[in-house]
């Protein structure tokens, strides 16, 4: 371990580093501060948020950190005073050189317990129904080639997952990953091994979900843009009863990139739970980008709490700027400049995850976009997911979803549109929508609305201004009682140092 660290100093001191801080002031005023929860209650909200962007090239080591926490004081409902995180961290480092690497990251996310309940859009608002979530996951590996082309890779995965929640516990998993691959000329192979053991720590000490999975690939390179492959394997798994099961695999997969803008991925397995299916277009053009995905697969809490939410407009801008910037670092910092100019939001919908110790079937398809023009921007993105229960045997606890019913849907879309009506003056909007479905046998329905309107001033090339309104309302069956909207009013400064 001392070795370890001495090498990662070694090399973090001969990366190229850029460290840059910042700082938000916000004055808030909401007609309820307690929205969903309690009574109606009026407010004024400061919300300091404090800033850092670190980002750390060299090379054997690349590593990148943002942390944003929000301090938030009310003026009247003081006792609720409390810090909001918000954190993203990734790491590689190339411990011996094409030979053991150790790959990390972290973050600290919002998100909601229960998709059966207001899941407001704006952090200062009150409500039980958020909660705070930290994940840290750390991943050392043999990656490299033998002298006949031959690829290896040899993986140890640790993630744990903690919620600030009493009524949740803290997830833990480990994996153990190994891939041996031939090179793909015509034909090409790959054989892949999956062992994961996840562990929850609540007071119940139900068993460990355990899983293994075998599988070989065969690969068929029809040309310079198409990719056939073929798969066989088994696994087992005791998501079910407890019980270790096993079941067999096969499947095929397609890979077309007929140019650098355009790619898709398709796939098809048969799995212990049916049919798993994958499907992925992406394409861009110098002023827009388009992304189509469709997956049926099982997941469970901790996945879902490491996936983005829909319409990830970063990912989106990155793509349209890679044909004018095609440096990496360059094109990262032209993204955060074109979001804080416009006051694009960084994802245009909620997180969709939500608390629950079972595996799950999740089938989901989505599709987002963004065009950018001289004066007008627009980002948009549109979701369906279907989560059906895989382990109905277990004890599940309270908020779990599926105690009131094995399935439930979620649909719904976000929307941000900018127009600059000055060089240094940009308004913009946005709007997102949330359908929450239970079936049987107890059967609800659930909307959850969010709409805003924010004027942002750039008064100098450090510093921004902006000045908005927003609206939230929750709809349960069709009714909208006293306490399930709230209407806010803001204004605030952002500098970068």
């Amino acid at each position: 371990m001392t070795a370890l660290l001495v090498l990662a100093s070694a090399n973090a001191a001969a990366a190229n580093w850029t460290v840059a801080p910042e700082i938000s002031l916000r004055e808030t005023y909401t007609d309820n501060v307690f929205y969903g929860a309690g009574p109606r209650t009026h407010d004024f909200i400061t919300q300091v948020t404090p800033g850092i962007v670190i980002d750390g090239r060299g090379p054997r080591l690349a590593a990148s950190l943002v942390y944003r926490p929000s301090a938030l004081f009310y003026a009247r409902e003081s006792e609720f005073n409390d810090v909001i995180n918000d954190l993203t961290g990734s790491g590689r480092l190339e411990a011996i050189e094409k030979l053991l690497f150790i790959d990390a990251a972290a973050s600290i996310t919002q998100g909601f317990i229960t998709p059966f309940a207001p899941q407001p859009g704006e952090i200062f608002v009150i409500t039980p129904n958020r909660f705070e979530s930290r994940s840290l996951s750390v991943s050392p590996y043999l990656r490299g080639q033998s002298g006949g082309g031959l690829e290896y890779e040899l993986r140890n995965s640790h993630t744990w997952t903690h919620a600030d929640s009493d009524a949740l516990g803290d997830v833990y998993t480990r994996r153990w990953y190994g891939r041996l691959a031939t090179p793909i000329r015509l034909f090409g192979s790959a054989l892949e091994y999956d062992d994961n053991v996840t562990e929850y720590d609540d007071f119940r000490r139900q068993p460990d979900q355990e899983s293994r999975l075998l599988r070989a690939r065969l690969y068929y390179q029809a040309n310079t843009s198409l990719r056939l492959s073929a798969s066989v394997g088994a696994e087992e798994n005791n998501f079910v009863l407890q019980q270790m099961q096993s079941e067999a695999i096969y499947g095929a997969g397609v890979s077309w990139r007929p140019s650098a803008r355009t790619s898709l991925e398709a796939e098809f397995e048969h799995r212990y739970f049916g049919p798993y299916r994958f499907v992925r277009l992406e394409h861009r053009t110098r002023l827009s980008a388009w992304k189509l995905g469709y997956v049926r697969d099982a997941t469970n809490y901790q996945t879902e709490a490491l996936r983005l939410p829909p319409g990830n407009t970063a990912a989106l801008l990155d793509s349209i700027f890679a044909a004018r910037i095609p440096d990496p670092n360059e094109r990262r910092a032209a993204v955060e400049r074109f979001v804080q100019n416009t006051g694009t939001p960084a994802s245009l919908a909620s997180p969709l995850a939500f608390y629950t110790e079972r595996v799950f079937l999740r089938e989901a398809v989505d599709g987002s976009f963004a065009i950018l023009g001289v004066r007008n921007s627009i980002t948009f993105t549109a979701f369906y997911s279907e989560n059906a229960e895989i382990s109905p045997d277990a004890a599940a606890i309270f908020p779990d979803p599926f105690i009131l019913g094995d399935r439930f849907t979620q649909r719904g879309f976000g929307a941000h549109a900018s127009h600059r009506l000055a060089p240094s003056t940009n308004i913009g909007a946005s709007v997102t929508r949330l359908y929450t479905r239970r079936e049987e046998p107890i059967r609800s329905e659930s909307r959850d609305d969010y709409a805003t309107l924010t004027l942002n001033h750039t008064v100098s090339p450090k510093t921004t201004a902006f000045a908005g309104v927003s609206i939230s309302q929750f709809d349960t069956d069709g009714t909208v009682s006293s306490n399930q909207d709230t209407a806010s009013v803001f204004v605030g400064l952002t500098h970068r140092f």
